[in-house]
């Protein structure tokens, strides 16, 4: 009993972090889900300019409750490739938030997507 009353803290500590962890790559998948689709709508010509393709990935991200700090897009009008760009703060997608390590974590989310040309 003793033991059990000395490990528990510990146990429970790093059940937390683990939680706290899988939150936060489970966050990134969704952020980089949304930077993937707002890079194809993109490509094939559902949003016309970079700045539609930041306001498209600040409001689907607000659904999940995720505010980004910076969501940039970027053509490259000599290659047509898109570069998305976004940064979330990891304190956005943490449950408990215990661990300062993982509060003052930025979290980038890059994605490239070829754009498509329609009139070639």
């Amino acid at each position: 009993m003793v033991e059990a009353v000395l490990w528990l803290p510990i146990f429970l500590v790093i059940f937390g972090l683990m939680v706290d962890s899988a939150l936060v790559f489970h966050g990134q998948s969704k952020v980089l889900r949304v930077v993937q689709d707002a890079n194809r709508n993109l490509s094939i010509g559902r949003l016309e300019t970079d700045d539609e393709v930041a306001t498209y990935i600040t409001t689907r991200l607000a659904v999940y409750g995720i505010t980004p700090s910076t969501a940039t897009a970027v053509t490259d009008t000599t290659t047509g490739v898109v570069t998305t760009t976004v940064v979330v703060p990891a304190v956005q997608l943490q449950a408990l938030g215990y661990f300062d390590a993982l509060l003052n974590l930025e979290i980038p989310v890059v994605a490239q997507h070829m754009r498509e040309d329609w009139n070639a």
